[in-house]
């Protein structure tokens, strides 16, 4: 029985501040960077893992599958409400979110069913790694930050972590060649890397009013170099023919998370400086 759960939540992030972190604003514009590309990315794997579904023989690997596209499904829905909010204030960003569509469209037009799992799967391998460094260094990175955004990316987070193994998954039991995956790895972080950088440069497109020095710097400073080292380490890691990412160590926060989901809190504003949230409205008369 697989232990994905389906988490549909009522995000409200009507309003948020582009640079919704104010301390780390680098690390805003990177999450923002995230939203954006999730949207794409995400839509691309439930194209993919769908029609992968008609080739599943495995019942495990089936029902795993339905729940990893259904999670998938929802993140990607979760974050067009975020870039929705950005491009109500800043009109230009529609037209890189329909460039971050299209590009994933092409991708998936362009290539075998068997490349997209392997884009998926591989991509999938390193996030566990890369979300348990953020997941840690919550603190520092998400602290200081609106806690609708922060709750937001927190929960996604989680959540990656706990279907870490759905698209390896997925692809080992229908293409099951490494060999395969390995030569395109590159390709895939190259895809992924140039997709980064154009959200940045059209950010500095169309939106004007942050300052040049916010789109500089390090994501991640504040976080410990052991933290960085250790990440660096488990994505190379997670490359290797014999990585189970079910063996791979988690951050303690995703159960600290899961506690507060099963015992009915508000994860919508979880984490972060309430002091950024809007003032209710006054009632007047």
């Amino acid at each position: 029985m697989s232990k994905l759960e389906v988490r549909t939540i009522a995000w409200e992030l009507d309003g948020v501040p582009f640079l919704w972190n104010p301390d780390h604003p680098r690390f805003a514009i990177l999450m923002n960077q995230i939203s954006f590309l999730v949207i794409g990315f995400e839509r691309y794997i439930c194209r993919a893992t769908r029609k992968a579904e008609e080739q599943i023989t495995d019942p495990k690997v089936a029902v795993e599958s339905e729940l990893f596209r259904k999670q998938e499904a929802v993140h990607s829905a979760a974050h067009k409400k975020h870039v929705k909010a950005l491009i109500k204030q800043y009109p230009g960003l529609e037209s890189t979110l329909a460039k971050v569509l299209q590009t994933y469209d092409e991708l998936y037009d362009a290539h075998p069913l068997k490349f997209a799992l392997a884009h998926s799967g591989g991509l999938e391998a390193i996030f566990t790694p890369f979300f348990k460094m953020i997941l840690d260094n919550r603190a520092v990175l998400f602290g200081g930050g609106d806690p609708r955004v922060a709750s937001l990316f927190l929960w996604h987070f989680c959540e990656e972590i706990e279907h870490r193994s759905a698209a390896l998954a997925i692809y080992n039991h229908i293409v099951g060649d490494y060999g395969y995956r390995l030569r395109n790895t590159r390709r895939f972080m190259k895809f992924s890397v140039s997709l980064i950088n154009m959200l940045l440069e059209d950010f500095k497109t169309h939106v004007p009013d942050v300052p040049e020095s916010c789109y500089k710097g390090d994501p991640f400073a504040g976080v410990p170099l052991s933290a960085k080292l250790r990440s660096s380490f488990g994505i190379f890691a997670s490359q290797v023919p014999w990585h189970n990412p079910e063996h791979q160590p988690l951050p303690d926060y995703y159960q600290e998370w899961l506690g507060h989901w099963n015992n009915g809190d508000d994860v919508r504003r979880l984490y972060g400086d309430a002091g950024l949230l809007p003032k209710p409205a006054v009632a007047t008369g």
